[in-house]
């Protein structure tokens, strides 16, 4: 079956090269072309912070949710977002030039983006995923266990993914005081008591 057609973009703006996709677009909603709209995070403080949005084209298999930076051949469209609101579990939005239930239905799959530079601030001692993705892992004895490749969510806390060489290429720690000592944005290191073996 062929991929459907993107809306056509709305505005004349280039998308910005620091493009975050953030959610996932679940259907149609309603009679007036609202889309559901799953986001990867649970607060979606990003989503509902900007309407500067742009539309992603679907993944071949859907990943692990978790924030990524999209390649330039994903973007599709800029969308001029009109309406957002909670809905159950996610949430549903409106946008121009969605105005019926089968133009909402034929963009199921399909993904939403934020520019990095929209996301709001966040408190001292919080921080994005995506920040933290490609940081060094170094434990208490000085031993670097590897890269952040990714981060999950067991529904208690977030778990960082670490990418190491190895017998088990993955290492996945708590993201809880308990294990991590400290964050250091600018050198892209983060401090862990953590063992190589564990």
């Amino acid at each position: 079956m062929p991929e459907p057609a993107p809306p056509r973009s709305v505005g004349d703006a280039d998308a910005p090269a620091n493009l975050i996709d953030v959610g996932v677009l679940r259907g149609s909603y309603g009679l007036q072309g609202w889309v559901h709209l799953q986001p990867h995070s649970v607060d979606a403080a990003v989503l509902r912070r900007t309407r500067r949005w742009w539309l992603l084209r679907p993944q071949a298999r859907e990943a692990e949710p978790a924030a990524t930076r999209p390649a330039p051949d994903e973007v599709a469209a800029a969308l001029h977002v009109t309406g957002l609101r909670v809905q159950g579990a996610g949430l549903v939005a409106k946008w121009q030039g969605c105005d019926d239930p089968e133009s909402a239905q034929a963009l199921k799959g399909w993904r939403i983006a934020v520019g990095r530079d929209d996301f709001p601030p966040l408190p001292d001692g919080e921080y994005y995923w995506i920040d933290l993705v490609g940081a060094q892992v170094v434990n208490r004895q000085g031993l670097t266990l590897g890269t952040v490749q990714g981060l999950r969510s067991n529904g208690a806390h977030d778990i960082l993914e670490v990418a190491r060489a190895g017998p088990a290429p993955v290492l996945l720690i708590p993201l809880v005081a308990a294990y991590v000592d400290g964050i250091d944005l600018p050198a892209m290191r983060i401090s862990v008591d953590w063992a190589e073996d564990w």
